[in-house]
């Protein structure tokens, strides 16, 4: 019982520490980034001290990502979870195959990939469009298994239910698994926001380190992201440090109002759903 509670206390101390770090840490980023956020700072697109051009790219290549990858990580994971419930089954197999390697491979790797097929062989610019379908293989494997997790969270016995009632697997999935798992799923696409708005090296490569004075699909694409890391390392303004805490402190502050606004629209739905116990 003591030693429980040493290392009980312990584990606090550490937690407590980390927090304390990480508050340093963003707290001396405010400081420094806050005075340099304007309206015209956030807004401007013809001058190099405005970030407009960067925090439009962000969200729409964040937004299409998801739009594509929403449904198709729903539609693996439902293929897997509720038709397919054997993981031995060679399709099962090949598809969590996959999803593992892309979930594990690094970005940078992953980019690179992405840039020899649509720039190499489509002829594609290094622009926007490009960085949404590298975000899109990115995010795949990702929203996939947090989608089969979602599923899997849900009880067995809604299914049965379902199905005892005449309904058919369709059905069932559509009209009460889903239900079920949807606050699990809207929270999990709130830290897929998250995930994505953060991505820098792989944007590098393929949505490009500028932006365009006319904004299109096919112009470069920095991100806020991208920006910071090129603010820090090839920026030549004399202002360079405040500019890149004040694009920190932005990108920050939207990640933490999306996130929210996602997290709020779980609970209303009912919340996430804890892992199911059930053993198919």
């Amino acid at each position: 019982m003591r030693r429980g509670w040493r290392a009980h206390s312990i584990a606090l101390v550490l937690a407590l520490l980390g927090m304390g770090v990480f508050l340093a840490i963003v707290a001396s980023l405010i400081q420094e980034g806050l005075p340099a956020i304007s309206w015209r700072f956030l807004t401007g697109w013809s001058t190099s001290e405005s970030i407009g051009p960067e925090l439009l790219n962000t969200l729409v290549m964040v937004g299409m990502t998801l739009i594509v990858t929403i449904p198709l990580g729903l539609m693996t994971a439902i293929y897997q979870e509720e038709y397919h419930y054997n993981p031995a089954k060679k399709r099962v197999a090949t598809l969590s195959r996959v999803r593992a390697t892309l979930l594990s491979a690094p970005t940078i790797v992953v980019a690179l990939v992405v840039y020899r097929i649509a720039v190499g062989w489509w002829h594609w610019p290094v622009s926007v469009l490009t960085g949404v379908l590298t975000l899109s293989v990115i995010n795949w494997p990702f929203l996939a298994t947090l989608s089969a997790q979602a599923l899997r969270g849900v009880p067995d016995s809604y299914r049965q239910a379902s199905l005892a009632l005449g309904a058919s697997r369709l059905q069932t999935t559509r009209g009460v698994v889903l239900p079920a798992a949807l606050g699990f799923l809207v929270e999990g696409w709130g830290l897929a926001f998250a995930r994505l708005a953060g991505e820098s090296a792989a944007l590098i490569v393929t949505a490009g380190v500028n932006v365009s004075r006319h904004w299109s699909l096919f112009g470069p694409g920095e991100t806020l992201a991208v920006h910071i890391w090129y603010i820090r390392t090839e920026g030549v303004s004399l202002n360079r440090g405040a500019e890149a805490a004040a694009t920190g402190v932005v990108l920050m502050a939207l990640i933490a109002v999306v996130v929210w606004a996602f997290g709020r629209l779980s609970r209303l739905l009912g919340g996430a759903q804890p892992p199911s116990q059930e053993v198919r």
